[in-house]
């Protein structure tokens, strides 16, 4: 079995260590924004699915420029101010409940800035690993997926206690692990940023060069991605995937749990770390099996289980088999995710690899807002539980299109040089 040089598992230590820090502290967000809406200021599903939208359109911009900067700056430098500068908004969201001013757009406005950061950082984020694990990355990728999905649980169910621990103190604890994951960001060396090659500059006759803008390098990554086919098949069924799904457990699911099984935030942060811990034991479970010679195939077979996880739900079956449904719908959720984003590191050039990165995180952020808002007004017009049918025949669509029309089915990964016969 490959190990890891010394040096890279420390290294591997602090990135992981900072990474379960960053998911700690933005679960607890994610769940806290979901549930003040329909739980403490009991907005509609269309205004949910609104708000859902006007929090994370507005970063999709940011995660193109995240992807820009990912490739021409320190990576490590860059999540630090990220980490930083995320302490704000949960403490400007407490003071606002301290002072009883807590509403819609305050939510959303501190919301909408986390994400933000989020986005501005996330393409780092992903594209450090690939330095940090050498070799072994799609092991770094499972065990980093892994440990962030346990820091999920622990935030997810640090932000449903609200009613014991108390909301301000809650969100004190978000900006708590904002400010210590940028100590752990310290161990971490510098990465150098992948440059491109200069462009000379004729007119002046000398040896001067021209840096591209960052517009220029924006519109190259997306025409990089737009020509390599599988690129962007990947790019555009997770897209399309998590435009249904995740929409469905941004919306559908709190709405079902609130009025159907008639649960608080508790219940609903239960079933959350459910569906977290289902992927948990599918990241780790993946360890045991990595490296992959075919996650396309793995990919596109997850699919089809996908609907009848969502079919349970839909036939709203008893609480017991409402838990089984949630931890199998995140197990699934584990596989899938690990293996788009397997096979998205590993054909990526180098120089392209954090505008890749961007464009797929782009996608998988931007589907989730829309898919909240088309999903909330499915609600409000046909009721919650049919919110979870576009998303059966979604899955069934993708699978039909990953097999037959694109070359997701026949992907091979790359064998790592270390574990080459030859």
């Amino acid at each position: 079995m490959l190990k890891l040089p010394a040096n890279n598992e420390l290294q591997m230590t602090w990135y992981n260590t900072s990474h379960a820090l960053w998911m700690a502290g933005f679960s607890i967000q994610q769940l806290l924004v979901t549930w003040i809406l329909v739980g403490i200021l009991a907005q509609s599903p269309e205004t949910v699915g609104l708000a859902q939208l006007l929090i994370g359109v507005p970063a999709l911009i940011f995660m193109l420029w995240g992807g820009v900067i990912g490739d021409r700056v320190d990576g490590r430098r860059l999540l630090i101010q990220s980490h930083l500068l995320s302490i704000i908004p949960p403490l400007v969201l407490a003071l606002a409940v301290y002072l009883d001013q807590l509403g819609v757009w305050i939510l959303i406005l501190t919301a909408l800035v986390a994400n933000l950061l989020n986005s501005a950082s996330n393409p780092a984020r992903n594209t450090i690993l690939n330095v940090v694990a050498g070799a072994r990355l799609q092991w770094a990728i499972s065990l980093s997926t892994g440990i962030g999905a346990i820091a999920t649980i622990i935030g997810t169910r640090v932000a449903g206690s609200i009613d014991q621990i108390g909301l301000i103190e809650v969100l004190l604890l978000q900006s708590a692990c904002f400010g210590v994951g940028a100590i752990f960001l310290i161990g971490l060396r510098a990465s150098a940023p992948t440059t491109e090659t200069p462009l000379p500059n004729s007119e002046a006759g000398s040896p001067a060069v021209v840096q591209p803008s960052t517009y220029s390098i924006i519109r190259a990554g997306l025409i990089y991605t737009w020509r390599f086919k599988l690129a962007r098949d990947l790019v555009g069924l997770n897209f399309f995937s998590s435009f249904f799904n995740a929409g469905a457990w941004m919306v559908a699911i709190p709405f079902i749990i609130s009025r159907i099984y008639a649960g608080d935030a508790l219940l609903l942060a239960n079933i959350t770390v459910v569906f977290y811990f289902g992927s948990l034991i599918a990241n780790f479970g993946l360890l045991k099996f990595m490296p992959l010679s075919r996650p396309g195939q793995v990919y596109l077979i997850l699919q089809l289980s996908r609907v009848l996880v969502l079919y349970l739900i839909w036939y709203q079956p008893s609480m017991t088999w409402l838990w089984i449904a949630a931890a199998f719908w995140g197990f699934n959720m584990g596989v899938t995710n690990t293996m788009s984003r397997v096979m998205i590191q590993e054909i990526a050039e180098p120089a392209f690899r954090a505008r890749l990165m961007s464009v797929f995180t782009l996608g998988l952020m931007s589907a989730t807002p829309m898919g909240s808002l088309v999903l909330g007004i499915v609600i409000g017009q046909f009721g919650e539980l049919n919110a979870l049918i576009p998303g059966m025949l979604a899955s069934i669509m993708i699978f039909y299109y990953g097999y037959k029309r694109s070359d997701i089915w026949q992907y091979r990964s790359p064998v790592p040089a270390a574990q080459d016969p030859a």
